[in-house]
């Protein structure tokens, strides 16, 4: 293809906006912020490498406001500021384009989307193929037989029938669809009460807004639920109707000509690019535009004790000139591993070797601790963009590829790609073995990288997990103290009341046994004492005596539920205080978790040795555990929750307009549901209509069914079905998304976030009904649960950031599922407590606010 048959038009101000809240905050050595300016390279450096005969326009609003703000003052007017951050690095993003060759436009009182749909349209008209790069469904009133819609960050094209599937109609009428349901994102107010469903039925009918109302007398007879309110809402909201109509069309007839010679690509300038390259420290991302050398890659891998963690980094970081107490061959490593473009580890042993690869040869270099590598403040800065160099950990880079696998062993990661595994420990020496995993490491490394390139998830793994590594490192680090006084008191009673609970259960069972063994308390609860089976599972070796079934049970025995306190109190004492006093340091009387990065389908961090995730909330022995968690010398702790963040995402996700207005305008969303399902005024919900309200929203979130509801309200099988119809008429969107997250995993294989976290799902398509379930329900509350954790995880990166820059002593310890846990100075805690709410609440743009509510006190107790 010649240059100008076809022409990709760059919606540049969607693109930076979409980097700056999809990337971590990043910063140069000075404290210039670069995440959006480094996205928006990335992006476009990309498509200028992948599309080397096209004509790339990049297009972005101009300052001022547009004509728009005259038809409608509150277009957009909801909208918070842009944070200072982006703006500063607006004037930046906009020296990137012409310095990568590329022509950047921008015209005064319209959008960028109305300057792309004039130059689509001209495009089209002279035959060109045209490519808009954006992630806006806005822009699906654009696409025809020769334009398509290119989403880069999800690797997505939309063409016509991508437009049908969203809207249920052709793009020439995606407007018109708009203009009934409206956008919250961008205050187009639509007609009230009309949600997507509904407008897409009404518009597939009558084709135009016009049409509807020329129409309404026709309403009835569409077979539609409640028709006869759907045309009092029409009636009533005629004017939004048209006004939303003309807020959502693109203008197609900005005054600016499609002069393709005025738009050619030009040679990029090495004096031009490379000042900029060199402020933003951008080497590595445009480097190669400017210098075709090969890379050269250090592999890291797991062993021994010859040179301690520090010396290596600084000599991976070339601080230190290799000056180490080293043979030739480890000298001759570490001078490589000062030069190296990036570095590959593969971190599946607690300890590990290093080896430093140049082609074929290369030397080794034993250290002591990779975790203690990666935690070094030099080493963990390399994961970032920003910083010297990439980081790549195959395991982390396995995990985003496929986060529901088992495992994410290197022999496994192998055998799968048909690279030779390294020889087992019991046929070779311990330093070849290391050996032979780092040459193994470097020849999987590329190929892993390039897949996660290809699966359009390189943002994901190189922005927001890889940079992880170093906050959770030094999380670890830090760890939290524990008083073993405390926890030895609670052991004490722990161990007597469990001893009084063995008394009384033998009392009631009428004689001793051992009440661990499932066998004989089986015998004694079913076979002697007689208890109801009705209902409970049974397997081939007898009735069972799990968690659930006592539970059940408890609510009618005295010894069932005696066994539950036993049970409870003997899991608390093993785990949970013997555990605990096991791990305290005896020098710093602090306590050391893991995180786990790879293990969780959804993305979420789990916590192990010990998990510290789990400790019991509700109950007084759980917070008596937690009272023995506490900070040091005049430090307080500061729990920081986000509240209902999965609730909010689903409102985000789905547009539901009843769930954003909600959340708007900060109402319980509990109380709202219960008002909309059980059709009352919100003055009117009772208390149990709020509880049962509340176990609707989070079941729907899991995906529950009427068996499950009907046991959880104690309410019948028809009546748990008719509330969750209910539920699904007043929330439309919510069941339109379920549809279509649900039919999208059966077509593709798997489901993603909102940053593009995927999770495969090959039982979406299974011919057994179970599996087949089972899936579903993970398939529509794994993007709700996974962009939770997305945006946690961005969360701690940003609060990190904004603590550096401050020079705060405070420290982030925990991640307890939607809480991050810190120790701050008691002096200054309101204002540190504000600094974290912040970062938190305005870390992505969602269609609703983002709340966090902030706890603070001397124990984990108090937080509670």
């Amino acid at each position: 293809m010649s240059a100008g048959e076809r022409i990709c038009l760059v919606d540049g101000t969607n693109m930076f906006f979409r980097a700056f809240h999809a990337l971590p905050p990043l910063t140069t050595r000075k404290g210039l912020p670069t995440g959006a300016i480094y996205g928006f390279a990335a992006m476009l450096a990309k498509l200028i490498r992948e599309s080397p005969d096209a004509t790339i326009v990049v297009v972005v609003d101009a300052k001022g406001k547009t004509f728009r703000s005259k038809i409608d003052p509150n277009y957009k007017a909801h909208r918070k500021p842009t944070p200072p951050e982006l703006v500063e690095q607006i004037p930046w993003i906009k020296k990137m384009v012409p310095a990568l060759g590329l022509p950047l436009v921008e015209v005064a009182g319209v959008e960028a989307d109305d300057v792309i749909g004039t130059l689509a349209t001209q495009a089209d008209a002279r035959g060109l193929a045209v490519d808009i790069v954006t992630s806006d469904k806005d822009m699906m009133q654009l696409v025809g037989e020769r334009v398509q819609l290119v989403d880069t960050m999800n690797d997505r094209v939309s063409r016509l029938p991508e437009v049908e599937k969203k809207f249920g109609t052709t793009p020439g009428k995606v407007v018109e669809v708009q203009g009934l349901m409206g956008d919250a994102v961008d205050n187009i107010p639509g007609v009230k009460g009309i949600g997507e469903k509904t407008a897409k039925c009404l518009i597939q009918h009558f084709g135009t807004i016009a049409a509807v109302y020329d129409g309404l007398d026709e309403i009835a007879d569409l077979g539609l639920r409640g028709a006869a309110g759907i045309r009092k809402k029409l009636e009533a909201g005629r004017a939004d109707a048209e006004r939303s109509r003309e807020l959502a069309t693109i203008k197609c007839d900005v005054e600016i000509d499609l002069d393709l010679e005025a738009f050619a690509r030009r040679e990029i300038e090495a004096d031009e690019l490379q000042p900029l390259v060199a402020e933003l420290e951008f080497a590595k991302l445009l480097g190669g535009l400017l210098d075709s050398a090969a890379p050269v890659t250090a592999a890291v891998a797991p062993p021994s004790e010859e040179v301690g963690a520090a010396d290596f980094c600084n000599a991976l970081l070339g601080e230190k000139d290799g000056a180490l107490a080293l043979g030739e061959d480890e000298a001759g490593a570490v001078a490589v591993l000062a030069r190296a473009d990036e570095v590959l580890v593969c971190a599946e042993l607690p300890t590990g070797l290093v080896a430093a690869l140049e082609g074929d040869k290369g030397g080794t270099l034993f250290v002591d601790g990779l975790k203690e590598i990666l935690h070094a403040t030099g080493a963990a800065a390399a994961a970032t963009p920003a910083g010297a160099r990439p980081l790549h950990d195959l395991r982390i880079a396995s995990y985003v590829l496929d986060p529901s696998r088992r495992g994410h062993d290197l022999d496994g990661l192998l055998r799968e790609r048909g690279v030779p595994t390294p020889p087992p420990a019991t046929e070779v020496s311990a330093r070849e073995r290391a050996t032979a995993i780092a040459v193994a490491t470097a020849a999987l490394g590329p190929t892993l990288i390039a897949e996660v390139e290809a699966g359009g998830l390189m943002a994901l793994y190189r922005d927001l997990e890889m940079p992880l590594v170093r906050t959770l490192a030094a999380m670890e680090a830090r760890g939290i103290g524990a008083d073993a006084g405390l926890l030895e008191a609670a052991g004490r009673d722990f161990s007597a009341r469990v001893a009084l609970l063995e008394v009384e259960i033998h009392e009631i069972a009428g004689e001793e046994f051992n009440i661990a063994s499932t066998k004989q308390l089986r015998s004694i609860l079913f076979e002697k004492l007689g208890l109801p089976t009705k209902g409970v599972k049974k397997g081939k070796t007898g009735y069972s005596v799990d968690a659930d079934v006592l539970a059940k049970l408890a609510e009618q025995s005295p010894i069932a539920q005696k066994i539950v306190e036993y049970r409870t109190l003997s899991k608390l004492n093993s785990t949970y205080v013997a555990g605990l006093l096991g791990l305290i340091e005896a020098e710093t009387g602090r306590v050391h978790t893991s995180f786990n990065q790879t293990v969780t389908a959804t993305g979420r961090l789990s916590s192990s040795d010990p998990n510290l995730q789990n400790i019991p909330v509700r109950t007084e022995e759980g917070r008596r555990i937690r009272h023995a968690f506490v900070a040091g010398p005049g430090q307080v702790f500061l729990a920081a929750d986000y509240s209902q963040i999965e609730l909010r995402v689903l409102a985000h996700l789905t547009e539901d307009p009843v769930l954003v207005e909600a959340f708007g305008k900060g109402e319980d969303i509990h109380r709202r549901t219960a008002a909309e399902v059980f059709d009352v005024d919100p003055v009117f919900v009772s208390a149990d209509m709020r509880r049962q309200a509340k176990v609707i929203n989070f079941g729907i979130l899991y995906g529950m069914g009427p068996q499950r509801l009907s046991r959880e309200l104690a309410i019948s099988r028809v009546d748990a079905t008719g509330i969750i119809e209910r539920y699904f008429e007043r929330y439309a969107s919510v069941r339109a998304f379920v549809e279509s997250v649900v039919e999208g995993g059966r077509e593709t294989g798997y489901v993603e976030t909102m940053l593009g976290r995927r999770r495969p799902l090959p039982d979406l398509i299974s011919n057994r009904a179970g599996l087949r379930q089972a899936a579903e329900r993970m398939a529509w509350n794994s993007p709700i649960q996974g962009t939770a954790a997305d945006i946690i995880k961005l969360a701690m990166l940003e609060v990190e950031r904004r603590l550096r820059r401050s020079n705060s002593a405070a420290a982030m310890l925990l991640q307890v599922h939607d809480e991050l846990f810190f120790e701050i100075p008691e002096e200054g805690a309101e204002e540190l407590g504000e600094l974290v709410r912040d970062a938190m609440e305005n870390v992505v743009a969602l269609a609703v606010p983002l709340v966090v509510d902030l706890k603070k006190g001397l124990n984990w107790a108090e937080l509670s």
